[in-house]
């Protein structure tokens, strides 16, 4: 955390200013879901997200809340496009669609603002109570109740932004 301090301080502060998401918060996430922690350019394809979409474009069979008209003519490759998570948070592509960004939105320099959006439109509620715990299961599951597959997730994200805490009370110093 004290790594992501010094590197994303500014960038995170900049991003969370005026919201409900404190940048322990977007920091803990950073940490939790770029790999290594901290890679503007981490990505991870879904294999069953792609199905999802690919049944939802071809059958019409409903899936995850995405309007079929939006997908109707897209190709097996922007459907892998969609199906792939971006960036330091690891925002789905397929949440283009409703935030209004692009996929390289999501890894450009501006992603941790397109990152708060996605928050703010999924759990705006949650993050108003600083009800972290279910942030964090939001954001890994889209659920407030959702298991994480890495069954630490939540205690790694809540003890990751105490650390990160840490780091802001002594303004980045050791001591």
């Amino acid at each position: 955390m004290f790594r992501l301090y010094h590197a994303l301080h500014e960038d995170i502060e900049q991003a969370t200013r005026g919201t409900p998401v404190r940048p322990a918060y977007l920091a803990a996430l950073i940490s939790l879901e770029s790999h290594p922690a901290g890679n503007p350019d981490s990505r991870r394809f879904e294999p069953a997200v792609y199905r999802g979409l690919v049944d939802l474009r071809d059958s019409g069979q409903a899936w995850g809340g995405v309007q079929r008209s939006k997908i109707r003519s897209a190709s097996d490759a922007r459907l892998r496009a969609l199906a792939t998570s971006y960036g330091l948070t690891q925002i789905m592509g397929y949440h283009c669609l409703e935030l209004g960004c692009s996929i390289e939105d999501l890894t450009a320099a501006q992603q941790l603002y397109w990152s708060v959006a996605y928050m703010r439109v999924h759990y705006e509620q949650e993050l108003q109570r600083s009800n972290w715990e279910r942030c964090f299961r939001m954001h890994n599951t889209g659920r407030p109740d959702g298991i994480p597959n890495r069954r630490d997730y939540v205690e790694r994200g809540l003890t990751r932004m105490s650390y990160y805490e840490l780091w802001e009370e002594r303004q980045g110093s050791l001591f």
